[in-house]
């Protein structure tokens, strides 16, 4: 595997801020994505967290009653070993809300996503980073929100629309397991050198293949492929950092957690 580690430690040091987060790039603000990716990616690589007491006091001081905030510092206060505040009551609510609002039709409100573009409402990623948090504080995911998340299998794969990658992350998560229908579902998205949004479709995009990877491991299924090392490999950038796809793209902390990331469950990190 020929990643340069010292160029992705420096790619990740330079989005650092004074406040103790970090940024998609300066000037611009630090994030709890952001924070969370650079956090991963520099404990994965073996690399000494920078002033770490400085960057729990933004996660705690940055957290706020909504589903993003909350799931983004717990992830983040997790991997430092930290004490996670206790907003079970909150978490609790909000997954009632969630589900109530699908149910009704209602509309939710977007948010801020880690690239600073508004994302679409989406019930499903919300319910997965409740569900997440409630584990972080050791709590166990209600039955009614597993029913409802079940809802939304179709042809081995989850989706609100069609069935894909990512929201059959977030729903298998849920779960906790699956079946071989799922399975099936995953490894027809499978190309020589990484997984693909759609079968049969081209290119392979790094999130794609975390997401494939992540379900593969919930499903317990042992997965070894090569050329798949070598494809994430060839992402890197000179700067460092990585890109979504071998077809050019900037390097972010965002592409570069999935890159690090699969790369650790192909337990090549």
């Amino acid at each position: 595997m020929k990643i340069n580690l010292n160029k992705l430690k420096e790619f990740v040091l330079a989005r650092k801020n004074p406040d103790g987060g970090f940024a998609f790039c300066k000037p611009l603000q630090s994030t709890l994505p952001e924070t969370f990716y650079a956090i991963f990616i520099l404990k994965t690589i073996g690399e000494r967290i920078p002033e770490e007491g400085k960057i729990v006091k933004f996660l705690k001081r940055s957290i706020r009653d909504d589903a993003y905030s909350i799931y983004w510092t717990y992830k983040s206060l997790s991997l430092l070993e930290k004490e996670l505040p206790d907003r079970s009551d909150f978490i609790l609510e909000k997954l009632k809300e969630a589900i109530k609002a699908k149910r009704s039709g209602e509309i939710r409100a977007g948010g801020i996503t880690a690239t600073y573009s508004f994302a679409m409402p989406n019930v499903l990623r919300e319910v997965f980073m409740l569900s997440e948090a409630l584990r972080l504080l050791g709590m166990e995911v209600p039955k009614f929100v597993s029913s409802f998340v079940k809802n939304f299998e179709k042809n081995g794969g989850f989706g609100l629309k069609r069935p894909n990658l990512e929201e059959t992350y977030y729903c298998l998560s849920v779960l906790g397991f699956g079946n071989k229908r799922n399975l099936e579902f995953i490894l027809k998205h499978e190309n020589s050198e990484g997984f693909v949004k759609f079968p049969q479709s081209y290119p392979p995009y790094v999130e794609d293949t975390f997401y494939a990877l992540s379900c593969l491991k919930i499903l317990g299924y042992k997965y070894k492929n090569r050329k798949i090392v070598d494809w994430i490999a060839i992402l890197q950038n000179a700067d460092g950092g990585f890109r979504r796809s071998t077809y050019g793209g900037i390097s972010t902390l965002e592409n570069s957690f999935y890159a690090v990331a699969s790369l650790k469950l192909l337990e090549e990190l």
